[in-house]
């Protein structure tokens, strides 16, 4: 049910104008009459899974033009009409049709406030508390770049919380909690605690990790799972004649249906790199055009995106992991191996879901890219933090996945809430998928983070 390469079939026209203009309710009804016809397989499949993207649609694009307005003006100050369109034109405010009308997505002010330059200082209710967070992020590229090395000790809790209304008392339920794997930069994980009794724990290389529970649900149960780990990360200083001319052939391949060589990557891919041969450059040209061109934005789910990259490089903006996969596939395209890494983000004053990549370069083997952190730092004119994620890596991380939309121990049986990735865990009953937001909600807490 994971295997999502009828995302790259075409939707038939009359269905995609009806989508496009976000008459969601006559497009079920279109996709009904179409099931019925002699239509192949993977057209089904696509058709079925329209249904649930556009239910994801709905929920992420509640805002009118007007209620967001009313919303903007009441946080931040003079705030006007013609800001908004402005906002909107210039990728800072997300929007979709919904019946025909511009509809704002529920995280539209979020994204502003976090993105623009000017906005967040015209806030009414003013943040008084410096950013703890970026100042020790600072601090300890400092330090790295300095000493060589950062070693943190992590321990958390994390886990999935039933809601009440949606909870299904006396029928089983399946349960999958992500882990830490045995990453490049990941020592000595222990299992400390754990809410139920594990029916499986995933071996630590597994490409996406978890622990798996299997219960009878009760009321607003709650699973958790209580972990630590060491993150051990030293800082590479890169130089281009070091490089050598091996080009291994691993991690060069298509991973259909977002990691595809359509002809627009291939030719963005020939635009940014030209007639450069050293792959190490080539990965450098690939992350300057991202961190300086793709602008940061909360997304809708990965599920209602049918290929992330060109997401990314159509419109140009993407969150943490529609940046690093458009970074993966760009490198591939030209010969530079790379892969996925994601998982949590987990420093002394915060915890949250994060997305990055690898590339590999000999002599230096797997080398670390956060697109993401590093169009921050080229945001804020802070060079040094923009070309340290170049090739470097914090210590705050903790690595659940390496594999882009793979299958979990044990399989799944229906369609994920995140059929690409897991951050905050997955839920189905027996006949049924549970989706976060609607069945569930994500517990992340943090027990103790501090410098070995």
């Amino acid at each position: 049910m994971n295997n999502l390469k009828f995302l790259a079939v075409d939707l038939p026209e009359d269905l995609k104008n009806l989508v496009i203009y976000g008459d969601f309710e006559k497009a079920e009804k279109l996709i009904d009459i179409y099931l019925k016809r002699n239509i192949s397989t993977m057209l089904k499949k696509r058709l079925n899974f329209e249904k649930h993207r556009m239910k994801i649609l709905r929920k992420e694009y509640i805002y009118t033009y007007d209620h967001a307005l009313k919303i903007a003006k009441e946080k931040i100050k003079n705030f006007t009409g013609e800001e908004l369109d402005m906002l909107k034109d210039e990728r800072y405010a997300d929007w979709q049709y919904i019946n025909g009308n511009v509809m704002f997505s529920n995280k539209f002010l979020d994204n502003i406030l976090k993105v623009h330059p000017t906005m967040e200082n015209r806030l009414i209710n003013k943040r008084n508390e410096p950013d703890k967070r970026t100042m020790l992020l600072n601090e300890t590229i400092e330090d790295m770049m300095e000493k060589g090395e950062k070693k943190y000790f992590i321990h958390v809790k994390t886990g999935i919380k039933l809601k009440k209304g949606s909870s299904r008392i006396n029928e089983t339920i399946k349960v999958h909690i992500p882990i830490p794997q045995n990453a490049i930069q990941i020592k000595n994980i222990k299992i400390l605690n754990t809410s139920h009794e594990p029916k499986f724990i995933s071996p630590q290389d597994h490409p996406q990790r978890t622990i798996y529970f299997e219960e009878k649900v009760k009321g607003e149960d709650i699973f958790t799972v209580e972990y630590s780990y060491e993150n051990h990360v030293k800082y590479t200083k890169l130089d281009y004649e070091k490089v050598s001319d091996i080009h291994p052939p691993f991690y060069t391949e298509q991973w259909p249906p977002h990691i595809v060589f359509t002809p627009f990557l291939v030719d963005l891919a020939k635009k940014i790199v030209g007639n450069e041969t050293n792959p190490l450059k080539k990965a450098k040209n690939i992350y300057d055009y991202i961190t300086k061109n793709v602008q940061y934005s909360f997304v809708r789910p990965y599920a209602a995106i049918l290929n992330i990259p060109e997401y990314a490089a159509h419109n140009l903006k993407g969150d943490c992991g529609v940046q690093g996969l458009l970074f993966i596939t760009l490198c591939r395209i030209v010969g530079v191996p790379a892969r996925w890494q994601s998982g949590l983000y987990v420093d002394p004053n915060y915890i949250g879901c994060h997305d990055w990549a690898q590339f590999y370069v000999e002599p230096y083997g797997w080398l670390f890219a956060d697109p993401s952190f590093g169009g921050s730092g080229y945001r804020k004119n802070n060079e040094k933090k923009r070309n340290f994620y170049f090739g470097n890596l914090d210590p705050f991380r903790m690595v659940a996945n390496s594999t882009f939309q793979y299958e979990f121990l044990p399989k799944k049986n229906f369609l994920r809430s995140d059929p690409c990735d897991n951050q905050v865990g997955e839920a189905e009953y027996l006949d049924e998928g549970i989706y976060d937001g609607d069945g569930f909600e994500s517990i992340k807490e943090i027990i103790d983070v501090h410098e070995i």
